[in-house]
């Protein structure tokens, strides 16, 4: 049940803004993920992306987020690009029913990979600690590497590994995502 909910919100987000300038889709042996990011225009600032976007798991858990980042492009002859961001995290845990909430911070660091088809190697890390975690959680990371490969000027297909965990008060440490994954970019 909480799958449709999930996806039907995101739809509903993403179709009140302006346009939504990217899709991805990412899926895990255990997790599926959706993301939606527009131009920040829509709230009046230009030069940031704004971002929704759900997890699910095959444990029955629910993350959403909401974000904005900034990202610069490879200056000159430099293949590195360099983002920061902040991102609210809300999420519900099957077992042992919690829910958590949390604003993180975080960033990225993009490696682009001179080649005739592009390719590149991006670092995305949030981290949220006990005085920006609420609910049950005593604190949130989200973590990832990808390696893309940009299949044509619209989409980008990509393979990587992702850690998302929270530390749960009373109960330790628990991974909603701690695995290998694929996904799709559609930029429109």
């Amino acid at each position: 049940m909480r799958i449709p909910v999930l996806i039907g919100a995101s739809l509903l987000i993403a179709s009140s803004t302006v346009m939504a300038n990217d899709l991805q889709f990412q899926l895990g042996n255990h997790t599926a993920q959706l993301e939606f990011y527009t131009d920040s225009s829509a709230l009046g600032y230009t030069g940031a992306e704004l971002g929704f976007g759900g997890l699910v798991n095959s444990n029955h858990d629910v993350m959403g987020n909401v974000g904005i980042k900034v990202q610069g492009l490879e200056a000159g002859e430099t293949p590195f690009s360099f983002g920061l961001g902040v991102k609210a995290y809300a999420g519900s845990i099957d077992k042992p029913n919690v829910d958590v909430g949390a604003i993180a911070l975080g960033g990225l660091a993009k490696y682009t990979i001179p080649y005739r088809m592009p390719m590149a190697v991006v670092l995305k890390g949030y981290y949220a600690p006990g005085i920006t975690t609420f609910g049950h959680g005593k604190s949130l990371s989200d973590v990832g590497l990808n390696y893309q490969l940009e299949v044509t000027p619209g989409a980008t297909a990509y393979i990587g590994y992702r850690v998302l965990q929270t530390d749960l008060k009373n109960y330790g440490e628990y991974r909603l995502d701690n695995a290998m994954h694929i996904g799709i970019q559609l930029r429109f």
